[in-house]
């Protein structure tokens, strides 16, 4: 009931996250600007969620999580409430700039109750576990806001999730899941660092595959809009079918950690195949490019939960999940934001298949890193 109420809560945190995916073509055209310009709201949202989810993190392992999760529901809300009320793109940088701040929140302290109310010989499974949460809460919103959001109704894309955030905190506070009490010293810089050194790997991969990952999130229903063979009052619907796709490949990541015991090595079978097949959609067009896309976000889905969910808690010294957490979703958050605007110039000037073969170089690269590490899993596991 604990590990499947932080699911639910979780999942439901990206109704105000991932709902400005859906219309971020109609958004261009109201206000009159390029795709690379409303990307930037992608952007601004990344790079501040970022930063705040290492200070999040870090807060999460001394203080309550039950209550920094409440305050991020309740802010998240609120912006987005706000949000839909606006026509300055300006404005909307800064409100999306603190819904980051907002939403960074949620994951890390998640992780620290995870860790500390649970036997460590479990980790491993329930870790697996929880990056269903993000994949069927980007699935829901999108099919939610896709068939609400149509033609040039895009506020209703930001009213809606910041009602339903409001009732998902009336339940989260009436659950009442937290940590034990924190026993902790205080925040210290030393202690930060050396943890950073000891994930370095694993916080540069985060950043790699988050540059992808984050890019999907931002601009694959523009993609589906783009091939012309989805009519666009289906676009959210099948945007989030690839999203219901995605989650075989989180089954199939659990399965080959249950049955190996290995995250690392299943983790660069996964990035390899995602890498593979993005490769192959730059050269890919018609119905077959949709094909290849479900797959290429299964195996993306897989690897990238392992990295951000399963490594940080497996490397996390005792007390210290929560920050652990936080880093290296900071690095995958922060260069993901980098999609934003970065990928909306780069289709503009050379097309898809260039964001294409960036993906899935990038991904081959992330294979590489935790494949020279992997021997690492080992050692924490034995200690």
């Amino acid at each position: 009931m604990m590990v499947g109420t932080l699911m639910f809560t979780y999942a439901l945190y990206y109704l105000g996250r991932v709902n400005i995916s859906v219309v971020l073509p109609a958004l261009a055209l109201d206000l009159g600007v390029s795709r690379a310009e409303v990307g930037a709201l992608g952007t601004i949202f990344f790079w501040i969620y970022g930063i705040f989810h290492l200070i999040s993190g870090e807060i999460g392992s001394h203080v309550s999580p039950f209550r920094l999760v409440s305050l991020g529901l309740l802010a998240s809300a609120i912006v987005n409430l706000v949000f839909a009320f606006q026509s300055s793109l300006m404005v909307m940088l800064i409100l999306w700039g603190l819904n980051g701040v907002a939403q960074s929140g949620g994951w890390s302290p998640m992780f620290r109750i995870l860790a500390e109310r649970l036997d460590r010989r479990h980790i491993k499974r329930v870790s697996t576990i929880m990056p269903f949460s993000y994949v069927m809460g980007t699935a829901i919103t999108w099919v939610l806001i896709g068939a609400a959001a149509t033609g040039e109704n895009w506020r209703i894309a930001f009213w809606l999730p910041g009602i339903i955030l409001l009732l998902v905190l009336v339940f989260w506070r009436a659950a009442g899941i937290d940590a034990p009490k924190s026993k902790s010293d205080g925040i210290r810089l030393s202690t930060m660092i050396g943890e950073a050194r000891g994930i370095a790997f694993v916080m540069l991969a985060a950043a790699l595959s988050g540059y992808v990952f984050n890019g999907t999130i931002i601009w694959l229903p523009s993609y589906i809009l783009d091939t012309g063979l989805i009519a666009d009052g289906m676009v959210g619907a099948v945007a989030a079918l690839t999203q219901v796709v995605a989650i075989l490949g989180l089954l199939l990541a659990r399965a080959l950690v249950v049955r190996s015991n290995q995250v690392f090595v299943t983790t660069v079978q996964m990035f390899l195949a995602a890498g593979v097949a993005f490769f192959l959609l730059s050269m890919s067009s018609g119905l077959f490019s949709i094909v290849v896309v479900a797959f290429a976000l299964l195996a993306l889905n897989g690897a990238f939960g392992l990295t951000v969910s399963s490594m940080p808690l497996l490397l996390a010294p005792a007390g210290r999940a929560s920050s652990t957490t936080g880093s290296v979703n900071m690095m995958s958050t922060f260069f993901g934001g980098m999609a934003g605007f970065s990928i909306g110039g780069l289709v503009e000037f050379s097309g898809w298949s260039a964001v294409f073969s960036l993906w899935g170089a990038l991904l081959l690269l992330a294979c590489l890193l935790i494949w020279r590490n992997r021997h690492e899993e080992d050692r924490r596991d034995g200690a």
